[in-house]
């Protein structure tokens, strides 16, 4: 059986499980529609978005505009003020006797999803739980993985586990547990629904991913989310719109973008309308679209659309905003004369 999907709000504080995490841009495309790409490639036709009455109209028209083809996507909007759960067991109704894939909106996994779903084919557990060891502590999400470890009579774990922002459901498994409270402290408590379902008979197994990695503000989430994507990138012919450039390895240019007297080196991609001249691009670079890059060294950076970086030297580990620009000023006095914004960070080396 083809399996659906419930792709959910974050768990985090701060701007995750806002429209705001989902949609931030990683490899040149919003975060939620990498997501629906991972899910479409495990065989997943049909998902249910759980999302804010709010962020509900911005999520529709981001994916309608730059999601993966192939997936069907229908919406279960709350009310602020109302919590999850209503729109949570309408999702679960929806999904039915199909078995289920539930991913937040804002991480990945790192290693392919479609490894994982044939579990449902071959064992048919009612749940698999898949924790991993992360990049940071993090006590509040250590206590659930071992909440879950319980409920399983799992080992203790000889290191420190997260629960990973993806879990799967075997077909009706979801809708059984739906009269469950699903939330804590406004996230999901998958250690209440794996207690339900081994209570009335089922089986719930964990299983160690990995890695997962989901962007809760910090520009170290978003590069490493960008690596993630563009290390699949296929390994493909470049033709640049331009002349006297040297591409190598996996690159992606948009046939709008102008490359001219440049070096590219993969994986990274170069978006619509952008313009590259006497300029280097290194891995793990993202150049968003209409963005104008001259004179300059990028590497291992998000650009994002409409900035402007010209004659600066070499940026690194960068993320640089919409329509930002960066430049050099010849005028006299010497200086560094910045405009940066509430929470941004400057690095001088």
């Amino acid at each position: 059986m083809t399996p659906k999907a419930m792709i959910v709000p974050a768990a985090e504080a701060g701007p995750a499980g806002s429209a705001t995490s989902a949609l931030a841009r990683v490899a040149n495309r919003p975060l939620v529609c990498h997501v629906l790409k991972e899910l479409s490639r495990a065989g997943v036709r049909e998902a249910a978005f759980v999302v804010s009455a709010r962020e509900h109209a911005t999520i529709r028209a981001c994916i309608e505009h730059e999601g993966p083809v192939g997936v069907a996507v229908r919406y279960h909007p709350h009310q602020p003020g109302e919590g999850l759960h209503g729109a949570l067991v309408a999702a679960a109704e929806w999904v039915g006797a199909a078995s289920c894939i539930v991913h937040v909106s804002n991480g990945l996994l790192t290693q392919p999803l479609g490894e994982l779903v044939e579990r449902l084919r071959t064992d048919s557990p009612d749940m698999v739980a898949l924790v991993h060891q992360p990049h940071t502590t993090a006590a509040s999400i250590e206590l659930a993985a071992h909440r879950l470890l319980r409920v399983t009579e799992g080992p203790a774990p000889a290191s420190t586990l997260d629960l990973a922002g993806a879990c799967l459901f075997g077909p009706g498994a979801l809708r059984r547990a739906a009269h469950v409270c699903w939330c804590q402290s406004g996230e999901l408590d998958l250690a209440a629904i794996a207690k339900l379902l081994v209570d009335t008979g089922g089986s719930v197994q964990v299983e160690r991913v990995s890695g997962w990695r989901s962007y809760t503000g910090e520009v170290d989430d978003l590069l490493e989310l960008n690596r993630l994507v563009l290390d699949a990138l296929a390994l493909e012919p470049v033709s640049a719109n331009g002349t006297g450039n040297r591409i190598e390895g996996r690159v992606e240019v948009h046939p709008s973008a102008c490359v001219r007297s440049s070096v590219i080196v993969g994986p990274a991609v170069v978006d619509a309308g952008a313009l590259v001249l006497d300029s280097y691009i290194g891995p793990y670079t993202a150049i968003g679209a209409d963005v104008r890059v001259e004179g300059a060294e990028i590497e291992r950076s998000v650009i994002l659309p409409g900035a402007s970086i010209t004659h600066v030297g070499r940026l690194d580990g960068s993320v640089v905003g919409r329509d930002a620009r960066i430049f050099r000023d010849f005028s006299l006095p010497r200086a560094l004369r910045l405009h940066v914004g509430d929470g941004g960070k400057v690095a001088l080396c």
